[in-house]
């Protein structure tokens, strides 16, 4: 074999490792998934759901790296990333029957574990982030509605931070079945349009 034979040998083996090395790349990068800390990666379509039993026709993907199985799986997102979400009732009636305003702002996201997880993908999963935020806001003002009913409004008005518990205990259970956490709930505001509280401060002031 001449010289020119043996260096064309070598420049086409090269080309071929190239060739492959690059194609071995572009198909990892394909199939190789990283999950960040914000976000949860499911990995669907591999293995049948098994009623009764742990399988559930998924795998989920937190902060780690999995390669996709070509033609059998495939990949989507759910963004676990904190919601601010502002709840506000109008005319909302406490105990007393005098209707009251409130304003407040949640702080909430997709939980991260098992299985209050597993709800979010069955409700929120490929459907816009903001139809997730309306279920939240509605959820939050169904909830704040109730705990007004419950309260007066001099118990409302003066112990802001006691509503605010009582309501994240009873928004909790809801938003959980929704795949839900809540954070933190403050409370902004509380007005009347009948001027009840404004009374109340007179009175407390005189």
């Amino acid at each position: 074999m001449s010289a020119e034979e043996v260096v064309s040998l070598i420049l086409v083996s090269a080309v071929v490792g190239f060739v492959f090395l690059v194609g071995g790349w572009v198909v990892v990068r394909n199939l190789l998934f990283i999950a960040g800390p914000n976000e949860v990666l499911i990995f669907s379509g591999g293995a049948p759901a098994v009623p009764g039993s742990s399988q559930k026709g998924y795998e989920l993907l937190k902060g780690g790296r999995r390669v996709r199985v070509p033609l059998l799986e495939t990949v989507t997102q759910m963004d676990l990333t904190n919601m601010t979400v502002d709840v506000a009732v109008h005319g909302a009636y406490s105990k007393g029957g005098i209707p009251l305003t409130v304003q407040g702002v949640a702080n909430l996201k997709v939980a991260g574990h098992e299985p209050a997880i597993s709800n979010a993908l069955e409700r929120f999963l490929d459907r816009p982030r903001a139809d997730l935020i309306k279920v939240a806001k509605d959820t939050l003002e169904g909830n704040l509605r109730g705990v007004l009913s419950q309260l007066t409004p001099e118990e409302v008005n003066e112990d802001k931070i006691r509503f605010a518990e009582k309501l994240l205990d009873e928004a909790e259970h809801d938003l959980g079945k929704l795949g839900l956490v809540l954070d933190t709930l403050k409370i902004q505001n509380v007005s009347d349009e009948v001027g009840y509280l404004n009374s109340i401060g007179r009175k407390t002031s005189a």
